[in-house]
């Protein structure tokens, strides 16, 4: 590792400490079994993005799930909803998901597979959901797809939030996620960007 990359890799971890520190949701992971943390400094900003939609929110969709960190905070930010979790869930990732999340029992539907064939699924059963999270692969084409499916399923008014739009911006185009953000945007004028930074968020116009 160069000083460089040592340098940020100290202050992301210093960045995250201070955001566990004022986390105003650290209470909900309390006695949870977490390798990796992506959303403590991430939480304070959902709920005030997110706070109007908090009571009208039913049914939440969420594409790569991990360990169920993101997923334990919107079953308590969304205390009414329900939540569907798609990710490849390989071993220690599922054995920890389902310790995580056991406590909300029917509120969470858990779906094993790649998201397109997912996607496919809640097609058919002609499933609408209120919220989507997108934050399964980084890479353009799988991401595009994601977005694609997922839009399908929002419901008019719903938002859907797509993660790591600025992640790895030197990465050839093929293994980013901006790429397909953009051009999932550029294509689809009845997507209303409320948030455009690491995240991007957009709302789905009435038409």
């Amino acid at each position: 590792m160069t000083d460089s990359s040592a340098r940020q890799a100290q202050l992301r971890a210093r960045v995250l400490e201070l955001a566990r520190a004022s986390d105003p949701y650290a209470h909900i992971y309390a006695g949870k079994e977490f390798r990796r943390d992506y959303v403590a400094a991430r939480t304070l900003a959902w709920s005030m993005l997110f706070k109007e939609l908090r009571d009208t929110t039913g049914r939440v969709l969420e594409i790569g799930s991990k360990e169920g960190r993101s997923a334990i905070f919107w079953l308590e930010f969304f205390a009414g909803a329900h939540l569907t979790c798609v990710d490849l869930f390989h071993d220690e990732d599922s054995e920890r998901f389902d310790r995580n999340l056991a406590a909300y029992g029917t509120r969470l539907r858990k779906i094993t597979g790649t998201s397109i064939k997912a996607l496919g699924i809640l097609r058919e059963e002609n499933a609408v959901f209120d919220f989507i999270y997108v934050d399964g692969s980084h890479q353009r084409d799988d991401v595009m797809i994601d977005c694609l499916g997922a839009w399908r399923l929002l419901r008019e008014g719903g938002v859907m939030l797509m993660d790591d739009y600025t992640w790895k911006p030197d990465n050839p185009d093929a293994e980013r996620v901006a790429p397909a953000v953009d051009v999932f945007l550029a294509w689809h004028g009845d997507a209303e960007v409320i948030l455009r930074s690491h995240q991007v968020a957009v709302r789905k116009r009435r038409a």
